[in-house]
């Protein structure tokens, strides 16, 4: 059954590879989003964008809650976050950075069926090149990515009008795991497990 499984997948990655001829099909990564949240503005919000700034060397954006929520002192429209957004080269990069965290291993169900992926990282100082700051603390941060095919952008546009992608254009979950693996090494398992040291 195990090599059966293992043929369905090969067939499944040359029919990737046959896609991808065309220039149209080629799918590629779009973007990472680093996100902290902190649940507060003040010092703790300052203290993890200056986190995510050392780890992308980008300027981070503080982002507000959209609800009120009155258990956790939430009112709408308060900084509560910080993200940053990182494109193009810069964003492969990172990738390959953020993956060795988890020695490159990603859970299968950290994919959906539109070429987006998730992944926590629970320590920021794990992430290579960086140091520990006592003044900064240890930090917790999620990745979030997407990958994309060419035409995306009429999604979005203002100018012409906009248009709907059809449903084939968008990369399925099991393409977006193919191209992780091809293009960055990562290993898709089932669930990760924890390494002690």
């Amino acid at each position: 059954m195990a090599r059966k499984k293992k043929k369905d997948t090969t067939e499944l990655e040359k029919a990737f590879e046959k896609k991808w001829e065309n220039p149209m099909k080629r799918p590629f990564l779009e973007k990472i989003v680093l996100n902290i949240g902190v649940g507060s503005g003040g010092e703790e919000l300052e203290r993890a964008a200056t986190v995510l700034e050392s780890i992308t060397e980008r300027k981070a954006v503080k982002t507000n809650s959209k609800i009120n929520v009155k258990e956790f002192n939430l009112r709408k429209g308060r900084p509560i976050g910080t993200k940053v957004t990182v494109r193009g080269i810069d964003a492969e990069k990172l990738l390959k950075r953020l993956l060795i965290v988890n020695n490159n291993r990603m859970k299968r169900s950290s994919f959906d069926n539109y070429g987006n992926f998730g992944f926590g990282i629970t320590e920021h100082i794990t992430i290579p090149g960086i140091e520990y700051d006592n003044i900064l603390g240890i930090w917790g941060l999620d990745v979030v990515g997407r990958i994309i095919r060419p035409g995306f952008r009429i999604k979005t546009r203002k100018q012409p009008k906009r248009a709907k992608i059809p449903k084939h254009h968008y990369v399925s979950r099991t393409e977006a795991q193919y191209f992780l693996k091809k293009n960055f090494g990562a290993n898709i398992v089932e669930r990760l497990e924890l390494e002690f040291f």
